[in-house]
């Protein structure tokens, strides 16, 4: 889902969290897999367009990890995950951070409306904490719009998940950024020129 917003939240969760199959029976049941350019057809079309199936062509190709999570064989969550060292958040034009070399970023999660609320993500996200830590990442940083923080916060503490946001960054009504520390936070630093 595309949020556009104002103000977003750089933060980090640590990679060594305890395994759980908590959820309900759906979040049980998946199944989780690297997904591949042979699996862009099982995209439901009716949330996917042509230009998303270019797109995640086009990230597969750099070598992203797209991370799927399976109920039988259809698509019901996913997260795209890297480790190159700047992460980037569209939704606010400039806004990217670099990030030190134990971190990893994960980005797009999407699960479809139906299926929102049975702790899919909180059970892919646990997921995609293992595929950082076996690339030998200690961190996952993820962006949080203001909005959806506390919730995002109640719920991956369900699975042991800890969010720890360091930047806060706004759009400001003569359009720069702003970008205030939130935490002493070394190596991940704004890579544009915050307004003073």
């Amino acid at each position: 889902m595309i949020v556009f917003a104002r103000e977003v939240f750089l933060c980090k969760c640590s990679t060594h969290v305890p395994a759980s199959d908590a959820g309900d029976r759906l979040a049980r049941e998946l199944r989780f897999l690297r997904g591949g350019a042979e699996h862009l057809k099982m995209l439901d079309p009716a949330h996917h367009n042509a230009e998303h199936v270019e797109d995640f062509r086009a990230r597969l190709a750099r070598g992203e990890h797209w991370l799927l999570g399976l109920l039988g064989d259809r698509v019901a969550t996913y997260t795209w995950l890297h480790t190159r060292p700047r992460c980037e958040y569209p939704y606010l034009p400039g806004c990217a951070f670099d990030l030190p070399d134990d971190f990893g970023y994960g980005y797009d999660a999407w699960t479809p409306p139906e299926l929102r609320g049975a702790g899919l993500r909180r059970r892919a996200f646990a997921e995609e904490l293992r595929v950082l830590r076996d690339a030998g990442r200690a961190w996952e940083a993820s962006y949080f719009v203001a909005h959806q923080l506390e919730g995002a916060r109640r719920s991956l503490a369900l699975a042991g998940i800890a969010i720890e946001a360091l930047w806060r960054v706004s759009l400001a009504p003569d359009r720069h950024l702003e970008a205030a520390p939130l935490v002493p936070a070394p190596g991940a630093r704004p890579a544009f020129t915050p307004r003073s």
